[in-house]
């Protein structure tokens, strides 16, 4: 059996995060595509220098996902794990996770960065056995040998994705503010109405 070296990648991707309420729990969420499939990319190798980068929609075909973590800028400081806070699935798009974060205070400092912009990028860790064409610097990825992470990163190569920050108690708010501003409206004309008859 022919065996391929491994080589260790790591790529990044924006996401996106809310909050949501429970009563008094607010559960704090980010969701996203730290992998997009057909994006072609410029990357850097460590061999070949800036290449350009592309994975299929076959990479993720037959890979365990079931430890994968997620974490921040690649150090183990855990912030999910599928099937616990964390789920994943695959699609046309690419690989779609959605996390709750956990209440601690990395969690919490986790989601305010991401909720002001200072953070808005994803990587993931992997290893994989396609290598760069030499004469057309490019690479196409096939098939990852593993996943093991995505990490919320601050810099992000695949800029596609766009990350958006709710707050889902400010929107019930406002949306409890307009609402009352409709029905002082209604209040104002049927007031009017009744005078002028």
């Amino acid at each position: 059996m022919k065996t391929r070296n491994k080589q260790i990648v790591y790529r990044s991707v924006q996401f996106r995060a809310e909050t949501r309420t429970e009563g008094e729990k607010i559960k704090r969420i980010i969701r996203g595509y730290p992998i997009l499939f057909n994006v072609e990319t410029t990357v850097y190798d460590y061999w070949n220098g800036e290449i350009k980068e592309v994975i299929l929609p076959t990479a993720l075909d037959g890979v365990n996902l079931d430890n994968l973590v997620l974490i921040k800028e690649h150090y183990p400081d855990i912030l999910g794990r599928n099937g616990v806070n964390m789920r994943v699935s695959v699609d046309e798009t690419g690989l779609f996770f959605e996390c709750e974060l956990p209440d601690t205070q990395l969690g919490r400092d986790t989601y305010t960065e991401i909720e002001m912009g200072l953070v808005d990028g994803m990587s993931f860790g992997a290893y994989i056995s396609d290598r760069v064409n030499p004469e057309t610097k490019k690479r196409t990825i096939t098939h990852f040998d593993e996943l093991f992470e995505i990490s919320t990163t601050i810099f992000p190569v695949y800029k596609e994705a766009s990350v958006i920050a709710q707050n889902q108690r400010e929107d019930d708010e406002a949306a409890d503010a307009a609402k009352k501003e409709q029905e002082e409206k209604e209040r104002e004309e049927f007031i009017k109405f009744m005078e002028d008859i």
